[in-house]
């Protein structure tokens, strides 16, 4: 299907956990269906620094205002799953290291050690 795409954004600068959300609302050429995706961002420390993890997850709503209540309950535990994921890569990886005593060249060019994000494309 093939949808039209709609973005959304509320500034809600007293919420310290989500001060800005962003829905994308998806209407269907047709006219017959829609849907809200909101997005968000992880901000999580690992060896390089501060890194930003870009989140989506589907909101189930009627409408634009109920998917904006519904934005912090949707949010929140598709944040802590893709955290706990990544977490558990860099304490894969971590391990690995520590196995290995120091890192090896070819570790370091990019062949392995990859956080790899393919499990949360179609996982809801």
């Amino acid at each position: 299907m093939i949808y039209r795409k709609q973005e959304f954004v509320e500034d809600q600068t007293g919420d310290p956990e989500f001060p800005i959300k962003v829905i994308d609302r998806l209407d269907s050429l047709d006219g017959e269906a829609f849907r809200f995706i909101g997005r968000a961002t992880l901000n999580m420390k690992t060896p390089l620094g501060i890194q930003q993890f870009p989140i989506s997850f589907e909101i189930v709503a009627d409408s634009t205002d109920e998917a904006f209540q519904k934005y912090s309950q949707h949010a929140r535990p598709k944040m802590e799953e893709v955290r706990r994921h990544i977490q558990s890569q860099l304490d894969r990886i971590h391990q690995e290291q520590e196995d290995e005593g120091a890192l090896a060249p070819e570790k370091a060019s990019g062949d392995g050690n990859i956080i790899s994000l393919d499990d949360f494309k179609r996982r809801s």
